[in-house]
C-alpha cells in the first residue's frame, strides 16, 4: 500500500511538472490572444435567423469574416448572403500579439477585457446574392478532415486559422496551424486564406458600420 501510495504521488508531481514545462510563456500569450479576439469579435453576437452561419478567423492578420446565409421558403439556400468583416484598427500582422506581449510585462495581473478595451474593430458589412457564393461553398464540401486531426509540430512561423460552422441544429469548430500543404486540415486553411481574397470581390453593397 505504501509503495502504490508513493507511486501515485510520483505520477502526480511528474504529470503536474510536465504541464508546467509545457504551458509556455508564448502559448500564455496564445491563449490570451484567443480570448481577446472573442470579446473583440463577438462571435456569437449574430442573433437575425440564417440558414447557416461560417465563421472565419485569421491569425496571420488578426481578423475574422463572418458569413451568413439566408434561406429562401422555408429552409433552402437561394437567398441574400451577408458578410461581415472584424478588423482591429491600427494592427498589422502579428502587431497584437507584441501589444499584448507589451501590456502583459507592464502589469502581469492585467485582464483580457482590459486588453481589449484598448482596441477598437472596424466592423464592415456587405451583401450579395447565393449565386455568387455557391461555387467557394461547393470547395468547401469537397473538404474531408478527420475528426482525430495530423499530428504534428510547427518549427517555423506559424499561425492559428479558426472555422466554426453553424447549421442552427449542429455546429463544428476547428483551430488549425498553419499555413502548411501536407495534411487534410491544410486543405481548409488554404480555401480560407483563398475566401479571404475572394470576399472583397463577390460583395457588391457594402453598408455602414453599425
Amino acid at each position: 500500500m505504501i509503495f502504490k501510495t508513493r507511486l501515485a504521488s510520483a505520477l502526480l508531481v511528474a504529470f503536474l511538472a510536465l504541464g508546467a514545462v509545457g504551458q509556455s510563456p508564448e502559448s500564455v500569450r496564445g491563449d490570451v490572444k484567443h480570448r481577446v479576439l472573442d470579446l473583440l469579435f463577438r462571435p456569437d453576437a449574430v442573433t437575425s435567423p440564417f440558414l447557416s452561419k461560417l465563421t472565419l478567423r485569421f491569425g496571420d492578420s488578426d481578423s475574422q469574416l463572418v458569413v451568413l446565409i439566408y434561406p429562401v421558403y422555408p429552409v433552402h439556400p437561394g437567398g441574400q448572403v451577408e458578410v461581415i468583416s472584424y478588423t482591429i484598427i491600427g494592427m498589422g500582422n502579428d502587431d497584437l500579439s507584441q501589444f499584448i506581449a507589451r501590456m502583459t510585462a507592464q502589469n502581469p495581473d492585467v485582464t483580457e477585457q482590459e486588453i481589449a478595451a484598448k482596441l477598437k474593430v472596424d466592423i464592415k458589412r456587405s451583401s450579395m446574392r447565393y449565386e455568387g457564393l455557391s461555387r467557394d461553398l461547393d470547395d468547401l464540401k469537397a473538404i474531408r478532415i478527420s475528426p482525430v486531426l495530423a499530428s504534428r509540430v510547427a518549427l517555423d512561423k506559424y499561425f492559428d486559422y479558426e472555422f466554426w460552422y453553424n447549421s442552427g441544429q449542429e455546429s463544428v469548430h476547428y483551430l488549425v496551424t498553419g499555413p502548411f500543404k501536407g495534411d487534410p486540415q491544410d486543405k481548409l486553411v488554404q480555401w480560407m486564406i483563398k475566401f479571404r481574397t475572394r470576399a472583397s470581390e463577390l460583395t457588391t453593397t457594402p453598408s455602414a458600420n453599425p
